[in-house]
């Protein structure tokens, strides 16, 4: 996998969480199609980046680390 798309994946893995992070602390003042939303985009970006970590694995790489 090339460093583009590895940093791509890790991208995901960072912006899932912010999501996530963000989503929780104003859960009181967002509908709930905008936390439902939130919600989903966590979901879809911890699934990619879940494939990335699972191909990590596979081939004995850090998923952590650019290199």
């Amino acid at each position: 996998m090339n460093k583009r798309l590895h940093f791509m994946m890790l991208l995901c893995f960072g912006l899932g969480n912010l999501i996530f992070v963000l989503s929780s602390i104003v859960r009181h003042s967002l509908t709930d199609f905008m936390l439902g939303f939130c919600e989903g985009l966590y979901i879809v970006f911890m699934c990619t980046w879940f494939i990335d970590m699972c191909w990590c694995f596979v081939k004995k790489k850090n998923p952590f680390s650019i290199k």
